[in-house]
């Protein structure tokens, strides 16, 4: 029997230095101040590759520095690209350090990049009958793939490329890569390809010629005109292109695949690096994994002091030594994640470093013991919470304010909270857990709830958890985000951030907690009726749906649906899963313009969305003790700085269908109230004039004009009065697109018109506001350069995309760069005009209470004797929150429900 062969895993550092430089938005540095970001990204990858996979056989190959062999050929070769950012070029020595003291093996030879290096060690680990994989996301490295022998791998997006992969993402089979990079050309390397041919025309010539070779060689057969002379043009373009993405296999590597072997680590080594640069969370794992006592404890923090308190006497203790604190950091142990149906299990309390204590209240499990009764606890520590000192600080701190109102505390004096700063510092990061923090910021790791009470089938609820680990893991939480608050407040104060902090979010958050406690009633009868309307909408749709078809069938099924659209009635495939063509909304809305039996199942499907999601839905989470709905909004989500709600989520109910306006119809006040609704208008559109500076855009503004007439007269070169309902809407559909940054072929789809007309449309566009154009251009500029959108309150989104090579991904970030700074700016002005009128509330004594966020709309439920002075002070708040060239607008409504007062 023939003896298996080790598998070599050959890793693309240069590829993953980039990503893991670019992977983490917020900077990162040593305690000497040198950047790490890259470092600390480039570990989390090594290790994956040798946890996940245990690799007998492993090299990281490094792109040498200086021009390499394609330079000669071409000296134009990656001319185009940046320079390595310098924070990056610091970084560098220290990952090849860093992989040495691990005892990888790793390979640089001067004049070839890594990409051929992996292909000359892949090469000598075929012959020698030895499975490759390539450790790498480079689409360059997919024409290496040839199963099984060799295969590419993305850790970071845990993506295994194949032959079949690969087809799917590019179209081609792997030995085509090279020709349809050939063709197509890679502007990122400055390849020139063939002038004129892209990703689509490239991939249709290769599957019907099958290689550049014979694309050349039978130009003739190329049916267009003036694609064959573009090929004929194109030829030695082809060639040289051909030269350039092609790997080498013949690099002249001296290492062999079997002394790819990783040597000891050397940990003491390791050590001194790992705190040179301040990473206690790999410290932690190599103390953990090596074993080693001593290690252990030279790598740990200080130890934490944490108490258990369950008597009086040691709660006396813990207020004293609290009374004379600054700062306190607070973490409730609750019975659920709805702050609104919690119930106390245990309260951690920290106010020094290293120093906290847990409160057990609600401990259930066998060695619960004697616990201080949570009212008698919450009456003890009620001066300290609900006085201004000390200031408190939590992990998403309003989650505590809404807990402790239920039990009949107002939490007062919130300075700080670390869910909030983490998601400015990096609000492009989709988790702002606590655990993520502490590894990132404080560079350790700590304990998960999991590791406590379990997880999956096995999860016990808190109250049940051992003392011993409740104690530790909560103390844990409150402790860590003690010391986190200075860190981060330094950071915020680093990148400019720290004023909105402190006057924008940190100020919304009991704002946003009185709403939440606060709720909303709702008509159970009335959407109960709606329901049995929307079921008899859906048998309808579904009967027309089924004469169309031809027969019965689960239009909820994709397989079924998919059969129907593009079996039997031969629909054009728009889009592409793994499964099959896609029949999801935005393709079906698309078929919609060509068949009708898409038409119906939109509005199938939507009927469904409204009634599964809202009208069966929401009575159902009606607090029984409230009677109202308590929506959550989510403040560290969206990347703009826009809030979310969940729990219900409120922001998807439509605006202009009548189904949508039924069910706003179930929103109702209190006996005695009305329902006030305020709306910015237009305000994206009237940002956007402030920071274009087009006077013909401001002066329709400040003139009170029809901004989409007035677009459109101007577009069209008509009057106002001549305008036409179509005329207006495209207008409309565009200006609202531009913010967006809609291309002809998003127009063409919006407006179900061609891309010639489209692009048209926009070209008048930037013609007629031509301070438009212009604005654009310069936010894109300024954005690239920074390497982030700030708005006009100062918030910033990170946009690696502007920088990468890739480039429809670059263009993407030139769309978010618009987007986020027109959009971010307007949740910034919505958010502060609700603090704006949460404080005039509570000054002037109303009764008067703010219950809805939603998009560019606050709703309010208004006692009848107090509309008067509501209404001129919401809207006199709203419209002057910030000073803009342009004034801004609030429409008003009110009545007996939702429906009503939005008009």
């Amino acid at each position: 029997m023939t003896e298996k062969k080790p598998t070599l895993y050959l890793i693309d550092a240069s590829s993953y230095m980039y990503r893991a430089f670019y992977a983490m938005r917020q900077r990162l540095t040593a305690p000497d101040g040198t950047p790490t970001q890259a470092v600390y990204g480039f570990h989390q990858m090594l290790q994956k590759v040798l946890k996940d996979k245990r690799p007998e056989r492993i090299c990281v190959v490094y792109d040498p520095p200086g021009p390499t062999l394609r330079h000669a050929i071409y000296p134009d070769y990656k001319a185009t690209r940046e320079r390595m950012p310098e924070d990056l070029v610091v970084q560098v020595p220290l990952i090849k350090r860093m992989v040495d003291l691990l005892g990888i093996p790793s390979v640089e030879i001067t004049g070839y990049e890594a990409d051929d290096v992996i292909a000359a060690l892949a090469r000598k680990a075929v012959e020698a009958g030895m499975p490759v994989v390539i450790v790498s996301g480079d689409k360059d490295l997919h024409q290496l793939v040839r199963e099984p022998h060799v295969i590419q791998w993305d850790p970071q997006r845990d993506e295994v490329f194949t032959g079949e992969t690969v087809e799917r993402k590019l179209g081609v089979r792997p030995e085509q890569v090279r020709d349809l990079l050939a063709l197509m050309g890679d502007s990122s390397d400055n390849i020139p390809g063939v002038a004129g041919v892209g990703l689509k025309t490239a991939q249709n010539l290769l599957r019907q010629f099958g290689s550049l070779d014979q694309v050349l060689s039978r130009v003739e057969d190329i049916q267009s005109p003036a694609l064959r002379k573009k090929i004929e043009e194109g030829k030695e373009a082809a060639l040289l292109s051909r030269d350039l993405v092609t790997v080498r296999e013949d690099a002249p590597v001296a290492l062999e695949p079997d002394q790819c072997v990783v040597r000891p680590a050397d940990t003491k080594a390791l050590v001194e690096f790992f705190q040179s640069l301040g990473f206690r969370r790999f410290l932690d794992e190599l103390a953990r994994e090596a074993g080693d006592q001593a290690l252990a404890a030279a790598t740990e923090a200080p130890e934490r002091r944490d108490r258990l308190v369950t008597d009086e006497k040691g709660l006396s203790l813990v207020l004293a030594r609290i009374a004379e604190a600054d700062v306190l950091s607070i973490d409730l142990e609750t019975t659920s994640q709805d702050a609104m149906r919690a119930d106390l299990v245990g309260v951690a309390l920290c106010w020094k470093d290293h120093e906290a204590a847990y409160i057990p209240v609600g401990h259930t499990g066998e060695d619960a013991g004697q616990q201080i009764p949570p009212a008698r606890t919450l009456d003890a520590l009620r001066p300290l919470l609900e006085g201004d000192r000390p200031k408190k600080v939590g992990q998403n701190i309003k989650y505590e304010w809404v807990v402790l109102k239920r039990h009949g505390v107002e939490l007062q004096g919130i300075d700080f909270d670390t869910m909030v700063a983490s998601y400015l510092l990096d609000p492009g990061n989709p988790s702002h857990r606590l655990e993520r923090i502490v590894a990132e910021h404080l560079g350790e790791s700590k304990l998960r709830y999991s590791d406590v009470a379990g997880s999956g089938r096995n999860q016990i609820p808190f109250a049940q958890v051992p003392l011993e680990k409740a104690v530790d893991y909560a103390c844990s939480d409150a402790e860590t985000t003690y010391r986190l608050v200075p860190v981060l407040r330094e950071k915020l104060q680093e990148a400019g951030l720290l004023d909105l902090m402190e006057s924008l979010e940190r100020p919304l958050i009991p704002v946003l907690a009185r709403m939440e406690h606060k709720g909303i009633r709702i008509d159970a009868a009335r959407l109960q009726e709606l329901s049995k309307t929307l079921e008899e909408g859906l048998r309808k749709e579904e009967e027309v749906i089924h004469q169309i078809a031809g027969g019965p069938f689960n239009i909820q099924s994709p397989i079924q649906l998919r059969d129907v659209l593009f079996g039997k009635l031969q629909l054009p495939v728009i889009k592409k899963t793994k499964t099959g063509p896609s029949t999801d909304m935005s393709v079906l809305e698309e078929l919609a313009a060509l068949h009708p039996i898409a038409e119906h199942i939109v509005a199938y499907r939507s009927l469904a969305k409204l009634k599964n999601t809202y009208v069966d839905t929401l009575p159902k989470l009606i607090h029984p003790e409230t009677g109202r709905i308590h929506t959550s909004y989510n403040q560290a989500v969206t990347a703009t700085g826009r809030l979310s709600s969940s729990d219900p989520n409120l922001q998807n109910i439509p605006i202009r269908t009548e189904e949508g306006r039924r069910i706003r119809e179930a929103f109702v006040p209190e006996e005695g109230c009305v329902l006030l609704a305020a709306d910015y208008s237009q305000i994206e559109l009237r940002i956007f004039a402030h920071y274009s500076g087009d006077e013909r855009l401001v002066a329709a503004f400040s003139e009170g004009a029809d901004i989409h007439r007035r677009t459109a007269a101007e577009m069209f070169g008509v009057p106002p009065h001549e305008v036409t309902p179509e005329m207006r809407r495209q207008a409309k559909t565009i200006n609202f697109g531009i913010i967006y940054g809609m291309g002809p072929y998003g127009l063409a789809k919006q407006l179900r018109i061609n891309q010639a007309s489209a692009k048209a449309a926009i070209d008048r566009y930037f013609a007629t506001y031509q301070g438009v154009k212009r604005w654009i251009e310069q936010v894109v500029e300024e954005s690239r350069k920074r390497g982030y959108a700030e708005t006009l309150l100062g918030r910033r989104r990170y946009l690696p995309e502007l920088k990468s090579r890739n480039r429809n991904v670059r263009q993407q970030g030139e769309r978010l760069a618009v987007n986020t700074t027109i959009q971010g700016t307007a949740a910034d002005l919505i958010k502060k005009a609700m603090i704006d009128i949460d404080a005039a509330i509570r000054q002037e004594g109303l009764r008067t209470a703010m219950l809805l966020q939603v998009h560019d709309e606050l709703v309010f439920e208004v006692p009848e004797d107090e509309l008067d002075r509501v209404r001129t002070l919401v809207k006199d708040l709203m419209e002057n929150v910030h000073p803009l060239s342009v004034p801004l607008v609030v429409d008003m409504g009110w009545g007996a429900n939702w429906a009503e007062a939005h008009g």
